[in-house]
């Protein structure tokens, strides 16, 4: 899996303003809530992992889904955040989808 998280984007995640991260991938990431950088669009922004109590398996198996707030994001498009090799923040690579 290496040092790059790579998802297609839902129309929630557009709609909403975020990726949402795997469970089994939040070790490529700092922990949960910790600021860190992602340079997205040109810009540095500041963000974090956010855990999201969520119920969509029942109210009886309760969990958390976790996801990165990125804005400009559209339904289909292909993010990959990848490590910097300064170390000091992410990449946030965009493959727009193509009209159809």
């Amino acid at each position: 899996m290496g040092d790059r998280y790579v998802r297609r984007v839902s129309a929630e995640e557009a709609r909403e303003g975020f990726v949402l991260v795997l469970k089994n991938r939040l070790d490529l990431f700092p922990p949960v809530g910790t600021p860190f950088h992602v340079v997205h669009q040109g810009r540095r922004v500041k963000t974090r992992i956010a855990a999201v109590p969520c119920t969509c398996r029942g109210p009886e198996l309760p969990h958390d889904h976790y996801r990165i707030h990125l804005t400009g994001l559209r339904a289909g498009d292909r993010v990959s955040l990848l490590r910097d090799p300064a170390g000091d923040a992410y990449v946030a690579l965009m493959e727009r989808r193509h009209a159809t």
